[in-house]
């Protein structure tokens, strides 16, 4: 395992810790929890455990997705900067044969907390481009790209 899917091992790991966490504390104030809180230091709570580390530990393999499309990647770039803008991303870093678009919502990037807000858009040979980067996204940006690149035929 490389460091990038560790850390988006971790990055998932803490929110669905948050998540949990706030649930238990908004069914335990309203009355609505049908546990004890101490129950959450035995085997409940080991169970609840097992499954947010099994959750977390596999996220990053359905979570996120790469997708290739046809076409030349440098005609092309007008095009998928104006995509990208329609799906609320914009140009964070770039080199000659790759762009990194970050999310322009404050929302979607606290949706998408630690970085994992970024979608890839690169050469992937000849008359190739890859899209890379949260699943729910990377879809939204191959499909905004496909359209802006068929007006052109």
């Amino acid at each position: 395992m490389n460091n990038d899917y560790i850390g988006k091992v971790l990055r998932h790991f803490v929110k669905l810790v948050l998540i949990v966490g706030v649930l238990f504390v908004a069914m335990h104030l309203t009355g609505t929890l049908a546990i004890a809180p101490a129950d959450l230091i035995g085997g409940r709570g080991f169970v609840l455990l097992v499954a947010v580390v099994a959750i977390s530990a596999t996220y990053p393999a359905y979570g996120f997705t790469s997708y290739t499309i046809e076409g030349d990647y440098e005609s092309s770039l007008p095009d998928i900067h104006r995509a990208m803008l329609r799906c609320g991303y914009k140009a964070e870093g770039r080199s000659a044969e790759r762009v990194v678009f970050r999310a322009t919502s404050p929302l979607k990037r606290l949706r998408y907390l630690g970085g994992d807000d970024k979608v890839v858009v690169e050469k992937a040979g000849a008359n190739l481009i890859a899209i890379s980067g949260v699943r729910r996204e990377a879809e939204q940006a191959r499909f905004r790209i496909c359209g802006e690149l068929s007006k052109k035929e």
